[in-house]
């Protein structure tokens, strides 16, 4: 590698120096330093060569690949020259067309990384300009840029081995289950590794078996509650492997399955709490309370008693004032709880409500396992909001369900409220789903809630209740179970009920839009094929496949016949 670009990059992101030990692992096979530098050298050549689009006044590329070793290549190859990164969430047709720059990455000519002999160009460039650009939508739903520059990275990576480097060997390897484009699996499984010299293992986990095939080593594991879920069903480990330590984030880790975990692992299982415009603010193990990140102070606000982060990874503004998190908290000597988010308090006829009160009496009623409850923006009564209950039932309820009108069913859970709740926040508007949509990091968003309330969208109701048997990012297997009185079966036909096709293309993007974030109802549908039948009793499979071309495939299988297929294609090409 050359001199030139070895200062540039060890000056703005110091990799520690050769001592043998590989930057990554693929297929059990160590990726060495000399081999890392060369694809370095090749992706800096590539990089020179194009034109770069503009961020906020900087020079920037948008950059996605699912690879991760590719993608730390990539990244700090644009760091080197200068170049801001922009890290989508995903790249699909609709994404590349919104975000007008130069795309890097899956479906790039540019992946074939080849050495190149000539010396690569360096840029001296500033630690503070912003390195990484994200959008988040946070608990709104709108896009909100955020920025992090190579100081604010560099130091969270420190911050983790001050924290967790205790914990951890000389060649413990880095194994992730998370996205590296999110602000969770970048700095905590790539960053963290990369700056202290630990390799990471290319290949995401994506089921509880793949832990069953590790390599003999020791091992960090960066993981997120849906995953960690499902520990129970993984095979043993094989001889040699050892978990020396575990974290998990993205949404509330049930201490259940923190314990499970920290069983199954026989290691540490540390809980983090943080977000992308702040970074990691705190960590804890099972229930104890939260104890905030090395260099990191937290306070209450006086009035509202919502929580004060101070700390290193806030831009320079917010370093000096602090920032004002939507999160209530209590804070004492023995560290910090977390008491709901602030902004989960609506107003309803001059009266403040509490929608984690609603969820909480919800989930007493036997007939429920869990619940969530939105105000529903695009529906308002008397100039009033109307809150909406997104139900996970439990046996009880689900059987109650199946015999009794939903109407009835509805008005009994608001009869269940009553003598624990105004009757200003009984929920007016009711779904049934068998599990709440979420992301790939385990996050409930409001935006995918209120998805379920729209009248164009199918009913959550009127949907199968469905079973995940396999989903890797690309491609989804779920096995759909329908009562025998669905409402779609009625009129359809007499004495002959069958599935109507419509509805099959409806529940295909339905799914479609909650796995792949892509959305069917303003997409055109080709290649439409009915063979079979479905009807009421049967159990048949839907398989959605996203193609590198941005479109979705799906099929209905029964009895292992393809029943109906088609294709999704964005704006209706």
């Amino acid at each position: 590698m050359s001199d030139p670009f070895l200062r540039n990059l060890t000056r703005h992101w110091a990799l520690p120096a050769d001592d043998g030990r590989p930057v990554a692992v693929r297929g059990g096979q160590p990726i060495g330093r000399a081999t890392f530098h060369l694809d370095l050298d090749a992706a800096c050549r590539t990089l020179a060569g194009i034109a770069p689009g503009e961020v906020g006044g900087r020079a920037s590329i948008a950059l996605f690949e699912l690879d991760a070793y590719r993608f730390a290549v990539w990244l700090l190859a644009a760091w080197s020259l200068g170049l801001s990164v922009v890290l989508p969430g995903d790249d699909l047709p609709a994404t590349r067309k919104a975000l007008a720059l130069p795309w890097i990455g899956r479906g790039n000519p540019a992946n074939a990384l080849t050495a190149w002999d000539a010396a690569a160009p360096a840029n001296d460039v500033d630690h503070g300009w912003p390195s990484v650009l994200l959008f988040t939508s946070g608990s709104t739903g709108k896009p909100t840029l955020v920025e992090k520059s190579l100081r604010q990275l560099r130091t969270e990576a420190e911050m983790f081995e001050q924290a967790f480097g205790g914990e951890l060997t000389v060649d413990t390897r880095f194994v992730t289950s998370v996205p590296h484009q999110h602000m969770y699996g970048l700095p905590f499984f790539m960053l963290w590794s990369l700056t202290g010299g630990h390799p990471f293992v290319v290949e995401k986990l994506r089921y509880p078996e793949d832990l069953g095939r590790l390599p003999p080593a020791d091992y960090v594991f960066i993981s997120a509650p849906t995953f960690l879920k499902h520990l129970a069903d993984a095979p043993a480990v094989g001889e040699g492997v050892r978990w020396r330590m575990a974290t998990s984030a993205g949404s509330p880790l049930a201490l259940d399955v923190a314990t499970s975990g920290a069983d199954w692992l026989h290691a540490p299982l540390y809980e983090i709490y943080g977000s992308t415009e702040t970074g990691a603010v705190a960590r804890r193990r099972g229930n104890t309370p939260w104890q905030a990140m090395p260099g990191v102070r937290l306070s209450l606000e006086e009035a509202s008693s919502r929580l004060l982060i101070h700390s290193p990874l806030l831009s320079e503004a917010e370093g000096e004032s602090g920032f004002l998190s939507g999160d209530v908290a209590r804070l004492d000597e023995r560290g910090l709880e977390l008491l709901g988010r602030a902004d989960r308090l609506v107003k309803i006829g001059e009266k403040r409500i509490s929608l984690t009160q609603i969820e909480q009496e919800l989930a007493c009623l036997p007939e429920v396992e869990s619940a969530r409850v939105i105000p529903l923006s695009h529906e308002r009564e008397s100039d009033r909001l109307i809150l909406g209950a997104v139900v996970v039932l439990g046996p009880q309820g689900r059987v109650r369900l199946g015999r009794e009108k939903k109407a009835h069913f509805d008005q009994s859970l608001r009869n269940g409220l009553r003598d624990r709740l105004d009757p200003l926040a009984l929920p007016r508007r009711w779904r049934y789903v068998a599990a709440f949509p979420c992301n790939e990091m385990g996050k409930i968003t409001r935006q995918e809630l209120e998805r379920l309330f729209v009248p164009t969208l199918p009913h959550a109701e009127r949907l199968p209740w469905p079973r995940e048997d396999g989903a890797d990012g690309e491609k989804v297997l779920l096995q759909l179970r329908m009562p025998r009185d669905l409402a779609w079966f009625e009129g359809h036909f007499p004495g002959f009920p069958l599935l109507p096709g419509v509805v099959q293309i409806d529940w295909a993007a339905h799914f479609a839009r909650l796995y792949f974030g892509f959305d069917a109802m303003a997409a055109g549908v080709s290649g439409l094929k009915f063979q079979g039948m479905i009807r009421p009793g049967d159990a048949p499979q839907l398989e959605l496949v996203l193609k590198p071309e941005g479109k979705v495939a799906f099929a209905f299988i029964l009895d292992g016949k393809v029943s109906s297929h088609g294709v999704f294609s964005p704006g209706g090409a």
